[in-house]
């Protein structure tokens, strides 16, 4: 029997296209009331590597960080600073998923034996091999990430960030903006635990980051009271039950473990959203 064309588009609708035969518009995620609330000179975003995997996807230096580790064993090679043996050590390594956030410490260490000023080691030579013109290989969606960091800097957010590239300074000098790096001298770390206790930060792409040695003690491990606290951390859904398992650990360390979507794609869009909501409350409450 022939159906109308009503009854077809009921069916289409169903399967989940429109009479045009595109699927229909993915629903934005919702974003948090306690998050959306704060005003930007209450919050301190801190910059992980998934913010780098989202702004120039196809570096796999910046996809996680056997992919950087990777590149760097590569560029040292190429260099002439690893032994054999120590080549082969760190391969093997990375081929048994250790610690890898430990492994990356281990390999900086090899290349900056002699002093913790990374401007005077052959680690900043691999790095500069690692990032050669980064700046060519945004997206444009990734710009639109760093811009919305840049524009809640501008209503006031600090804005710390843990990652070996320089995307972000580099964004920021082509938008006529100066940011300074900073060294982790206790006297910072210091002022950071500070912060930490007075403000809330939101952790972006750091979902790897909270297995390395220097956040836990920044922020898991010397701050007294975390209950008391209220930080937020954007990371991809990814694996449901790594994402469960995530949120529980960080909630009794006062961090809100919050998913932006399944994709790195998903996060420029949402965190767009984010800012404009949080940009508005700000510029409202200083007219007042």
């Amino acid at each position: 029997m022939a159906s109308t064309g009503s009854q077809a588009s009921d069916i289409d609708k169903i399967f989940g296209f429109f009479s045009d035969g595109a699927p229909p518009t993915k629903k934005p995620r919702k974003l948090l009331p306690s998050l959306k609330t704060k005003k930007p000179r209450e919050l301190v975003l801190v910059i992980g590597t998934g913010i780098s995997a989202a702004v120039a996807p196809q570096v796999p230096a910046l996809k996680s960080w056997k992919g950087l580790i990777q590149a760097l064993l590569d560029a040292a090679i190429d260099f002439d600073l690893l032994e054999d043996e120590e080549s082969k050590k760190f391969q093997k390594c990375l081929h048994e998923d250790k610690n890898l956030v430990h492994v990356a410490h281990d390999l900086i260490q090899k290349l900056s034996p002699r002093t913790s000023n990374v401007r005077s080691t052959f680690f900043k030579d691999c790095l500069y091999e690692v990032f050669d013109d980064l700046e060519s290989k945004m997206e444009d969606s990734g710009k639109q990430l760093l811009q919305s960091v840049l524009h809640l800097m501008e209503n006031g957010a600090l804005v710390l960030t843990t990652n070996f590239d320089n995307l972000l300074e580099l964004y920021a000098a082509d938008q006529g903006k100066q940011l300074e790096s900073l060294d982790l001298t206790d006297e910072k770390k210091r002022e950071i635990q500070k912060l930490y206790e007075n403000k809330s930060f939101l952790f972006l792409g750091c979902g790897w980051t909270v297995d390395d040695t220097t956040f836990q003690a920044l922020f898991l491990e010397a701050v007294k009271h975390k209950s008391d606290l209220e930080h937020f951390m954007l990371v991809r859904r990814g694996d449901v039950d790594e994402f469960k398992k995530l949120r529980e650990n960080m909630l009794d360390k006062g961090i809100k473990v919050i998913s932006y979507g399944n994709e790195y794609a998903d996060l420029p869009e949402y965190f767009k959203r984010l800012t404009c909501e949080i940009s508005t409350r700000g510029r409202s409450d200083s007219s007042t």
